[in-house]
């Protein structure tokens, strides 16, 4: 997982001071990869061992080795496509939105790539496979990404639920137990009719896998998998696109994997497309 990616994604849950060395770690990432961890207190006007702790809270024994993944996040973003990075504006022209739009979606979902280990996803992807019952909370925004996730795993014939009306969802999580599972969503994690939600449900032995951004929070504490986004939306935020985006990029990756390991998958998938073709002929 890459520090760029780490710092981004935990900025908002950041106090004042560490959001300062935050921002000018971001906006300086070239000459950092050069200083020292005195050099970078001195610029940043705050103790050495400010710079250290920092490095310590994203996961790091220290400075020296923050300093390597730094690099290495540096090389990873080289390789990317360019574009036109910055925040979409009232008078940019329909190319520069567009171009802005494609350059936002395409980091969160890089970094949302690389917060979530492999190791992470599968145990995810395992859960959701042998699981008796699925039920899959959000609300708002990330209710439009687990009735997605709801049709897909439906093909692959999982016994799931995805009801947009709360109280629904807390009565069906009511009636889960042990071999069952919730999949809560929350870009925040902080969503107290999602909490309820898996609230209810561990109450009762079922697993939970949480899906919020990448800090810790209510919903990651009822979680037993931990699965994480990255948007960083502009302070004009404009219906979650950013958070939405990411979002769909792990259901859509927990699906393929589910496909992957499921023998029986595309005789499922061939067999909903000649229903479909079927139906739509007789209409």
């Amino acid at each position: 997982m890459g520090s760029l990616a780490k710092i981004r994604a935990m900025r908002n849950g950041m106090s004042n001071h560490e959001r300062r060395i935050a921002d000018y770690l971001l906006d300086n990432v070239d000459a950092v990869r050069s200083h020292s961890s005195k050099r970078l207190a001195e610029r940043i006007g705050v103790s050495q061992s400010s710079v250290v702790k920092f490095s310590q809270k994203l996961g790091y024994r220290g400075y020296s080795e923050f300093k390597l993944s730094l690099t290495e996040s540096v090389a990873r973003t080289a390789m990317l496509p360019q574009a036109i990075h910055g925040d979409i504006c009232s008078d940019d022209d329909v190319n520069t939105v567009a171009q802005k739009l494609i350059a936002r979606k395409n980091l969160a979902l890089n970094e949302t790539l690389l917060i979530n280990p492999e190791a992470v996803l599968l145990e995810a992807v395992d859960k959701l496979n042998s699981a008796g019952r699925i039920v899959l909370a959000g609300v708002g925004a990330s209710s439009l990404v687990a009735k997605d996730l709801a049709f897909k795993l439906m093909k692959l014939g999982k016994s799931v639920i995805a009801e947009s009306d709360t109280h629904v969802q807390v009565a069906n999580a009511a009636t889960l137990g042990s071999g069952d599972l919730v999949l809560a969503i929350s870009e925040s994690g902080l969503t107290q009719d999602v909490i309820r939600v898996a609230e209810t449900a561990s109450a009762q032995g079922a697993e939970i896998i949480s899906l919020t951004r990448y800090t810790r929070n209510p919903l990651t504490e009822l979680a037993s998998v931990k699965l994480f986004c990255v948007a960083n939306e502009s302070e004009a935020r404009s219906s979650s696109i950013l958070g939405r985006t990411a979002q769909f990029m792990v259901t859509d990756m927990l699906f393929i994997l589910m496909s992957q390991r499921d023998e029986q998958a595309k005789g499922m998938f061939d067999r909903s497309r000649r229903a479909v073709d079927i139906f739509r002929r007789q209409e």
